[in-house]
């Protein structure tokens, strides 16, 4: 779902930035979403279209949701979301995990603990690069194994600048790759994780071909990529699901989920669809809970520049 203006708030919040952050950063996180809820007062187009996709959503996960409420903190979250991790660029190190509320967190290392590699399992939920960059900043070898994300801080670029057998350049994958591609991608991550290093992915991607499930979220039928699946299937490697959530306060919240291991028979056996199901089911239960991190996918399917 695109926004008009989108280009002029990007270009907005490249030149305010290093200002804001010199606020306290809750407080600074609190102002970027209040541009998105001071757009959705303001703009009647935006409002409605806010509204209808929230009462559609709730209608399909039968939840009694205050309309209102989850329109505005959603259309806030969704300016949030869009700045990355930008809010965190050049912050130290000790002011920087004040932003972070972690629970779960011996999930993970009981999970890297194995030396077998470690699949963490992100979506488009909530604030989903922010678990990876506080990676970073806590030392595990984190590898994207996803399209190279957009507007992201420096700090996050610095470590895609590596190269090598086991470097981040090789591991970004195209939409518009050729099969050839994608099987030489998948033996590059399945090195990462036998090399002990932390493979980070997202579950919910739509994709078509080979290697994808169909499966039905929020009321739609779609294709899902099931590359993680093969990996984990492939490795042995501990999958660990991971969401971060864009709070109130200001803060995030991110939970490790306990791992999980899947059968290295799985994909033989045709079981990979059950995995796709299980894990859109685990993510379909945190937008019932937390609607207002939904981001996009209320909008899923909407044709292009609908929203004001």
């Amino acid at each position: 779902m695109e926004r008009r203006g989108l280009n002029i708030r990007k270009g907005f919040l490249r030149i305010w930035l290093p200002m804001i952050r010199k606020l306290p950063l809750p407080v600074a996180s609190r102002f970027v979403s209040g541009i998105g809820r001071m757009e959705y007062r303001f703009s009647h187009r935006l409002r409605s279209e806010f509204r209808q996709a929230v009462k559609r959503g709730g209608s399909i996960l039968g939840c009694h949701w205050d309309v209102p409420e989850v329109s505005r903190e959603l259309a806030g979250n969704h300016v949030l979301w869009r700045t990355r991790d930008l809010l965190l660029d050049g912050v130290p190190d000790d002011r920087a995990r004040d932003m972070f509320a972690v629970t779960g967190r011996e999930n993970l290392d009981v999970a890297f603990a194995e030396r077998r590699g470690c699949i963490v399992l992100t979506s488009h939920f909530g604030a989903h690069l922010l678990p990876a960059h506080w990676m970073f900043r806590e030392g595990f070898p984190v590898r994207f194994y996803m399209e190279r994300p957009r507007h992201i801080s420096r700090f996050l670029s610095r470590h895609f600048e590596t190269e090598g057998p086991l470097g981040q350049d090789k591991l970004f994958i195209s939409r518009q790759g050729v099969p050839a591609d994608s099987a030489g991608s998948i033996l590059r991550a399945a090195r990462t994780l036998k090399a002990g290093m932390v493979l980070y992915l997202a579950g919910d991607v739509r994709w078509t071909g080979q290697l994808t499930e169909p499966a039905r979220f929020l009321g739609r039928d779609m294709r899902f990529s099931t590359t993680w699946i093969v990996l984990a299937a492939m490795t042995g490697t501990p999958v660990v699901m991971v969401f971060c959530r864009m709070q109130p306060d200001g803060r995030y919240h991110i939970e490790f989920r306990p791992a999980f291991h899947v059968p290295k028979d799985a994909p033989e056996k045709g079981e990979t669809g059950q995995w796709v199901h299980h894990f859109l089911e685990v993510l379909e239960e945190q937008v019932r809970r937390y609607p207002e991190n939904s981001n996009d996918y209320f909008f899923w399917g909407e044709a292009e520049g609908l929203v004001a």
